[in-house]
């Protein structure tokens, strides 16, 4: 860790040393062993122990080892005892063991002073120490010479009489064994200590500044070292990426990490030979293999990984050799240097060739060795690519095209080439270099059937992934005309007619094409069929068809559980309309599912093409189940996942689905603002899409008070609008409000209706919210508030069941302004609080903040005394003072005097006055 970052993910730990301090300080004696990994923190943690103790009073005598001095004795302390023999009269003892001390740690000699009498020396030095007491700081013990490590054991077995503070930080690979069993012997009086690797929280608190997905990126290249966190931050995005996967580096960015190695480059010839090797051979590599690399004797190797482990450099397990931190390889990997590495590689491939290595293994080797024209090593590539095209798409990719590259010559391939470079289109694709692929698929328009219609149907994909939804559709269009297609190449074509139909709110060509695909290839597909049956729902809940779209999405379910992983990989995207369906249906936990078992299928792609249109989906899902932060997280996940693939037209899905939680969360001016840089950037090309995009910014329209532009969006022609409730109850709904807010109370009061119709008659419970709720807020603006709390109530418990915890919250505040504006203060105040409880668990800040203005204007509840609390209920119940008095053994004059101060108490002037506000303050309190 930088020294002047913060020290983060360390409370206890610091702690920990506050205590040890305060022991001290108290007159006693304290040890503190600080043990970890290189980086990891240690000399920080010693540089804050520093500092309490020299705030606590302590005289602070701090030496570090080094490796170059392990052979000198007394060299950890020639400095450390600096502070004592300057700071009091040593005498001549004190002399003698200076010069003993001092003289050691220049030439080496033992013969001045016997070793007994220096370690006697010191601990009388430290009890001469002025008090409070000492603290002896001792760094890099891992370094230390034999002679102060024995002397640090001494001083722990037989510590000062004076208080003080003897703290060790050294390598947990290389612990010196007598210290660490003389600390063991301490008891209560040690305090050990082993710094852990920081978590992704603590990261977010080292580097605030960095986005979120950058952040965990260094997470997971870092491991969460402290000292790899800092210097990986000033790593590209695209070299984390590789360092994750073990990829090759840029080498104008790899002088940074070999920069922070250097325990590498100073081992001798042969144990760096040794170490290059080994980050040649791989994450887990064999001994025998590395022999083989390095070109040494297996029994030169065993031994040197030995010393490589007794650094801290390597782990020995079941004959693998492993390096401590993905980044200490990706260094030794890089000081290889570059002519040396390839013919390390190869003779790294010729190895597991001979030895029936894993083909991805010898792949990687060989894409990294491989010489032009060389027609073995593409056929190895060729057969991973082909291999490895669904579960490794971005990989696959480079193999391929490495490939392709290998043997330029078409013919030095043959009749094999279209095939190839068909799949290697489509691993470009499903990897996300959406352009690329497209450039490989236009050399593929000429080709010979099937290569062609498979090519075209890619090619679509691509196109719609893009945002180029008319060129898709042409493209399909030309291959379906009047051609004779195998019954799997022609579903597969209608499939993505029905896709394109979705996205174009055309529920009638969604329906007939996904049919259509049904009726080519039937169940027997299963991941076909399922992405056919999950359109068909689609396309049903368009067309305001809710039976229907039930029954096709449980069959598209069904028919996605019976499918294997493997499957699935090609038709992962399937998952995100299924998702949808599920979620507009109101059956989240399916959605869920679906977009888990989506996660677990694509978890080995990291630039799935289909990874940003899942992670929209999951985004609206977690914003209709309140989860605001985590919504925003995974929009802002999609913009960059969406940018690695070349998608503007996911991107603006992405943002546009962000336009909710952001409402909420930040308020209608940056909702708007956020809209603004949307439509001029480039708004979603798919009338879906944009769709959603519009309703969001209709509501944050409404939220700003700005009527107008929210009735320009929800008013255009029926037919521009898909007739099924998801999208037409909430057009009708804000529809609905906007038209009371401008004074029209009968438009308004018709629109609800239609809405309610619409929601009641589809029987999902969170359009029947939004209906009920429209049909509150226009009783409110009408002033029936009696009314307006009611449906607002009603709306608030539908939305609660439909596990949208926010709009629920939403209605409750609804119902506390009614209640406010109807004169029941008790009861809007209990519906403001409820509303205020669910904007707070859920992180609606926006939101917060306006009900807050609301709960304002509700008057202050009245504090009266239980004697007139009792006398104003009576005369609510209509006896006269006379009649109070006589049931509560009173005088009529006390009576009289009582009223009087509840009248003044409630601001009124009559009985009538007073039975009201009593009324509307009490009613809603609970009874005992």
């Amino acid at each position: 860790m930088a020294a002047d970052a913060p020290l983060v993910g360390r409370d206890a730990q610091l702690a920990a040393l506050d205590r040890a301090v305060a022991a001290v300080a108290g007159g006693g004696f304290a040890v503190v062993k600080l043990g970890g990994e290189p980086g990891i923190g240690k000399t920080r943690m010693l540089r804050a122990l520093e500092q309490r103790a020299a705030a606590a009073g302590l005289l602070v005598c701090a030496g570090q080892a080094t490796e170059f001095e392990q052979d000198v004795p007394f060299a950890t302390y020639a400095e450390a005892l600096q502070p004592l023999l300057s700071g009091q009269d040593v005498g001549e003892e004190g002399d003698a063991v200076s010069r003993a001390v001092s003289g050691h740690a220049a030439t080496g000699s033992a013969s001045s002073v016997g070793r007994a009498r220096i370690y006697s020396g010191v601990r009388r030095l430290l009890d001469g120490a002025r008090p409070p007491g000492v603290a002896l700081l001792l760094d890099d013990l891992h370094w230390a010479d034999s002679p102060s490590l024995e002397l640090t054991e001494y001083l722990i077995r037989k510590p000062p009489r004076r208080p003080a503070l003897v703290a060790v930080a050294f390598r947990t690979e290389q612990p010196p064994s007598g210290v660490v069993d003389a600390i063991a012997h301490v008891g209560p009086a040690a305090t050990q200590i082993s710094l852990p690797h920081l978590g992704p929280a603590d990261v977010d608190a080292l580097l605030p500044e960095v986005p979120r997905r950058r952040r965990a990126l260094i997470v997971r290249a870092s491991g969460g070292n402290p000292l790899y966190v800092q210097a990986l931050s000033r790593l590209r995005d695209d070299t984390l990426a590789a360092l994750v996967d073990e990829d090759d580096l840029d080498a104008s960015e790899s002088h940074i990490l070999t920069g922070l190695v250097t325990d590498i480059a100073d081992l001798d010839e042969r144990l760096r030979r040794i170490a290059y090797a080994a980050a040649v051979a791989g994450s887990h590599a064999p001994i025998d293999l590395v022999a083989y690399v390095a070109e040494l004797p297996t029994e030169v190797v065993i031994a040197g990984a030995d010393q490589l482990h007794r650094r801290g450099l390597i782990d020995v397990d079941r004959g693998q050799m492993r390096f401590r931190h993905p980044l200490v390889r990706a260094a030794a990997h890089e000081l290889a240097g570059p002519a040396w590495r390839v013919a390390a590689h190869a003779r790294a491939a010729e190895h597991l060739r001979a030895g029936h290595g894993s083909l991805q293994v010898v792949a990687h080797h060989i894409a990294r060795s491989a010489q032009p024209g060389d027609a073995a090593a593409a056929e190895v590539l060729i057969e991973a690519g082909l291999a490895f095209t669904y579960s490794a798409p971005a990989q696959a990719a480079r193999w391929l095209g490495m490939a392709l590259r290998l043997l330029p010559d078409p013919d030095r391939l043959g009749d094999r080439r279209p095939t190839v470079l068909l799949r290697y289109a489509r691993a470009l694709g499903l990897g996300g270099d959406l352009e690329g692929s497209r450039e490989v698929l236009r050399e593929l328009a000429h080709a010979d059937d099937p290569v062609r219609t498979e090519a075209a149907a890619f090619r679509a994909v691509v196109a719609r992934l893009r945002g180029d939804i008319d060129e898709a559709a042409t493209l399909l269009t030309a291959e379906l005309d009047g051609k004779r297609l195998p019954a799997t190449a022609g579903g597969k074509l209608h499939v993505e007619l029905a896709a394109i139909g979705a996205l174009r709110e055309d529920g009638e060509a969604t329906l007939r094409h996904a049919e259509r695909a049904l009726a080519l290839f039937g169940d027997d597909r299963p991941p076909l069929a399922a992405a056919a049956r999950a359109l068909q729902a689609f396309g049903c809940l368009q067309e305001g068809d809710v039976a229907a779209a039930r029954r096709h999405a449980a069959a598209a379910a069904r028919l996605a559980d019976v499918a294997t992983g493997p499957t699935l990989r090609p038709h992962v995207e399937l998952f995100g309309p299924l998702a949808w369906v599920h979620m507009q249906l109101g059956d989240l936990d399916a959605a869920a599912r679906e977009l888990d078992r989506a996660a677990e299928v694509v978890e080995s792609a990291r630039d799935s093409s289909a990874l940003p249109y899942l992670l929209i989906v999951r985004a609206a899902l977690q914003t209709r189940l309140g989860h605001l932060e985590p919504a925003i997280q995974l929009t802002e996940e999609a913009v960059v996942a969406a940018g690695r693939i070349g998608s503007v037209e996911m991107r603006a899905m992405a943002e546009a689905v962000s336009l909710r939680p952001l409402l909420w969360t930040a308020g209608p001016s940056a909702t708007i603002a956020a809209a603004d840089r949307l439509r001029a950037t480039g708004r979603p090309r798919s009338r879906m899409w944009w769709r959603v995009a519009q309703v969001n910014l209709a509501i944050a329209h409404l939220a700003a008070g700005r009527t107008r532009p929210c009735l320009e969006i929800v008013s255009g022609p029926p037919e521009s609008w898909p007739t099924g409730p998801p999208t037409a109850v909430p057009r009708d709904a804000l529809r609905a409000i906007a038209l009371a807010r401008s004074g029209d109370i009968g438009g308004a009061g018709r629109f609800a209706s239609r809405a309610g119709a619409l929601a009641d008659a589809a029987g999902l419970r969170y359009e029947v919210g939004w209906a009920t709720c429209a049909r509150a807020y226009v009783a409110t603006l009408a002033r029936r508030f009696d009314e307006a709390a009611a449906l607002a109530d009603q709306a608030a418990d539908r939305l609660a069941t439909a596990e949208a915890p926010v709009e629920a919250a939403l209605a409750r505040h609804l119902a506390g302004i009614a209640h406010l504006r109807g004169g029941r203060p008790g009861t809007a105040r209990e519906a403001l609080r409820r509303a205020r409880d669910g904007y707070e668990a859920y992180g609606a800040t926006w939101l917060l903040s306006v009900l807050d203005r609301h709960r304002a204007e509700a008057p202050p509840r009245v504090a009266l005394s239980a004697r007139e609390r009792e006398i104003a209920e009576l005369v609510r119940t209509g006896l006269t003072n006379q009649e109070i008095a006589s049931r509560l053994f009173l005088s009529r004059r006390t009576v009289e005097s009582h009223l009087s101060r509840v009248f003044a108490k409630l601001g009124v002037h009559s009985r009538t006055a007073m039975a009201g506000r009593i009324a509307a303050e009490f009613e809603a309190e609970p009874r005992g």
